[in-house]
């Protein structure tokens, strides 16, 4: 597309050169501190479009594709990753009715996502958040089939879907709502459940057996809420983990663990869903040098976290899961810049920065 620019890895290494050697002249970092620069060979492939990835919140991986929900450029865009070394971009979906684009889902045909109030403090009653059912089946033209309001104002975060129906975080409302999407065309909210929380609210949402673990964010405390949704018309909470440390919880499952970053506490968490109707705390690593994790992808015996605050990622050893070691973080302040997403795939790393714009591939047999 005309307005993408791929970046060469020499000239991004020569840029970051620069400006490290600027801030460590004014003192505004230290010589030998944790995070480095990627190692030579790490970055296998990259994508700067500040049009099509402006402000890029989550990346979500399908076959050949990556779909990349766009927050601050209120825009979906699929990229084609197919040629790792090479990605391109294949389509991307503005709307003058999006807002911001936090939440996004995947099932076949269609993908599903969530768009705030324009302004979460207005109440009018145009300006609602909707969920958007997109049919995706021609991945060069994406196109909108259906919305349904969700709420009556403010701002909507993540979306999960299971057998016809979106669990949506409504932050504002504290509640988690649950959307019939069996008709793409006709989408209804069918019911809804209060979230406890002291001034935060739902964040995260993740789906397993009949359960949805809910994440909250910026309360006092907040809280990592079980909410039992073997029928979606009557979702019944069942009991929450409370505290000071659980902030946002946004991670992967493998096997019965979940990885979770818990974002402005710099903390790491393994949880055991084993019983999902009880999770259970194993571990917490707490690190700064994690610098504000909002994410967390994990394969094998590594997690990788997006550090916002870092602008790059973070490597956590994860082999045993009730004692994770932090190995090392990897910064780029111009081509991460606020790093957002992540997803791994085999050994591919996918990176996605919000302020930076950008896709980055990594090899990440060389993150250690």
């Amino acid at each position: 597309m005309r307005d993408t620019l791929s970046y060469q890895l020499s000239r991004r290494q020569w840029l970051v050169a620069g400006l490290a050697g600027s801030l460590a002249a004014t003192g505004m970092i230290r010589c030998g501190a944790a995070q480095t620069a990627p190692p030579q060979g790490a970055i296998i492939g990259t994508l700067v479009d500040d049009v099509n990835l402006h402000g890029v919140e989550d990346i979500h991986l399908h076959g050949r594709f990556a779909y990349l929900p766009c927050r601050e450029g209120r825009r979906l865009t699929v990229c084609d990753i197919s040629a790792p070394q090479k990605p391109c971009i294949v389509s991307s979906l503005a709307l003058p009715e999006f807002s911001q684009i936090p939440g996004f889902a995947l099932h076949g045909d269609y993908c599903y996502i969530a768009s705030p109030s324009k302004s979460v403090s207005a109440k009018s009653a145009t300006d609602k958040p909707k969920l958007w059912v997109i049919d995706v089946r021609d991945k060069s033209r994406l196109r909108p089939v259906g919305s349904v309001a969700v709420g009556a104002h403010g701002m909507l975060y993540k979306t999960a879907y299971r057998n016809g129906f979106c669990y949506m975080a409504h932050y504002t409302e504290k509640k988690l709502y649950i959307v019939d999407v069996r008709r793409p065309q006709k989408p209804c909210v069918v019911s809804r459940v209060t979230i406890p929380g002291e001034k935060g609210g739902p964040f995260s949402v993740l789906l397993r057996d009949h359960y949805a673990l809910v994440g909250t964010v910026r309360g006092r405390p907040n809280c990592y809420a079980v909410v039992d949704i073997q029928n979606p018309l009557e979702p019944r909470l069942l009991r929450s983990l409370s505290g000071p440390d659980l902030g946002q919880m946004s991670g992967t499952v493998l096997g019965d663990y979940l990885y979770a970053a818990a974002w402005a506490q710099n903390n790491f968490f393994v949880v055991d869903l084993s019983n999902p109707a009880n999770p259970r705390i194993v571990s917490r690593l707490h690190d700064e040098r994690l610098g504000k994790p909002n994410r967390c992808a994990a394969i094998a015996d590594r997690a990788y976290l997006p550090m916002e605050s870092g602008n790059g990622v973070a490597v956590v050893d994860i082999a045993k899961p009730e004692k994770p070691r932090f190995l090392a973080s990897y910064t780029d302040p111009v081509l991460m810049k606020k790093t957002y997403a992540v997803a791994v795939r085999d050994n591919l790393l996918f990176v996605g920065s919000r302020k930076g714009n950008s896709l980055v591939v990594f090899d990440r047999r060389k993150l250690g």
